[in-house]
């Protein structure tokens, strides 16, 4: 990246234009490679040197006064320089987020093979019961299987049921910050 991709160009034509208004004198902001940054008025290297060679002017005040424009832009540029990473890492959290999204989708997916696999396992539950009462007293162990396999079909059924609630309060968290 260069200078130029983190400077706000319209920015510093408005500082160097408050410069020339205030000290009747003209001010150019070259690049490491001695690049124009801002050029409206078409100046050259060379017009520039010399014209810089024929002013005569109070060193002090020129000195000072071109401090407080150095100032001034190298505070713009590190303010065009925080946006530029600032924007950066909201487009990385976007993108996480939206694969936290897709995760989440996933997730709900799989999750209703669980509820299905919950509800095969009820029926199998009931279907056991309904072998072991007709089976009477010799299906009696049988009758303990089917209970204890009823009772794992509702646990499962309950853990996925907070697996749900959980990633809806997800998915809802990040369609409200979509929204924003």
């Amino acid at each position: 990246m260069t200078i130029n991709d983190y400077l706000d160009m319209e920015a510093l034509d408005n500082i160097l234009e408050q410069w020339a208004a205030a000290t009747h004198m003209i001010a150019v902001v070259l690049d490491d490679e001695g690049n124009f940054l801002s050029n409206k008025l078409g100046f050259s290297r060379n017009n520039v040197e010399a014209f810089g060679e024929s002013i005569e002017v109070d060193e002090e005040v020129v000195e000072a006064a071109a401090a407080i424009l150095v100032a001034a832009i190298q505070n713009l540029l590190e303010a065009g320089y925080r946006k530029k990473k600032y924007e950066e890492a909201i487009a990385s959290f976007n993108e996480e987020i939206a694969g936290a999204a897709a995760l989440i989708k996933e997730l709900a997916g799989k999750s209703q093979g669980l509820k299905k696999i919950e509800n095969k396992q009820n029926i199998l539950a009931l279907n056991a019961s309904i072998e072991a009462a007709r089976a009477g007293e010799a299906g009696r162990g049988f009758t303990v299987v089917a209970h204890e396999f009823g009772k794992m079909a509702h646990e499962s059924g309950v853990i996925n049921d907070s697996i749900q609630k959980t990633l809806q309060k997800l998915d809802a968290s990040i369609k409200s910050y979509d929204a924003e």
